[in-house]
């Protein structure tokens, strides 16, 4: 299977958390917020959840350094973000919505009016088969993909073995709660065979000073 290479970048509490039981997620410190503007500067496509589009309306686009803005990607098996989300304005960088094929025609219509690329996946539920996903992204030549989240979407690529490299800065903090929001939700796996094994390739303290950042590589 011909796909990009992903690569997942995210900010973490010390206990895994990437957000709060109320939805605060500000973990990272300037310097963590300019690594990752660096690297959406130079990957093919960013890519998100809804759920992310709904709670935070980020623009993903480079702003803090030099460089183009990627393709944004969101994935919304049933089209529930708001059609004033920032993320839909293709003035700033174009912008792909990977749906299901059981998502509801006229919202299909409405992004497309905006100059979104709606990608149609072919499936039975508003799940999306990221496998499939995948494949039809690299034929678009987005090569190289950068995840930002949320949990859902973590989960439903180290499901399917579909990530190749783990970016994670930890941040000096402890949040807790059942209900705060974890670095991969969903399922989950059972038994230690079936986990997904990562391999360390670096590591330094970020120039903030409290936190440490982590580059992992996943094994085959």
């Amino acid at each position: 299977m011909r796909r990009p290479y992903v690569r997942v970048y995210a900010t973490i509490s010390i206990d895994g958390k990437i957000a709060s039981k109320t939805g605060d997620s500000r973990l990272s410190c300037p310097y963590d917020k300019l690594r990752l503007h660096s690297m959406r500067s130079v990957v093919d496509g960013v890519m998100v959840g809804a759920n992310t589009i709904i709670k935070d309306d980020p623009q993903l686009t480079v702003r803090l350094v030099e460089g183009r803005n990627p393709v944004r990607i969101v994935v919304d098996g049933s089209l529930k973000i708001p059609l004033n989300a920032r993320v839909l304005d293709v003035s700033t960088a174009p912008t792909i919505i990977i749906t299901s094929s059981v998502a509801e025609t006229w919202k299909v219509e409405q992004l497309r009016r905006l100059g979104v690329d709606v990608v149609i996946v072919e499936s039975e539920s508003t799940q999306v088969d990221m496998s499939k996903a995948l494949e039809i992204l690299y034929e678009k030549n987005l090569k190289d993909l950068l995840v930002e989240g949320g949990g859902t979407l973590l989960w439903s690529l180290v499901s399917q073995k579909l990530i190749n490299e783990f970016r994670i800065t930890i941040s000096p903090y402890v949040i807790g709660g059942k209900d705060s929001v974890s670095l991969v939700e969903g399922e989950g796996f059972g038994n230690m065979s079936e986990w997904l094994k990562l391999k360390l390739i670096n590591h330094k303290i970020c120039r903030c000073g409290d936190e440490i950042h982590l580059v992992y590589r996943v094994e085959d």
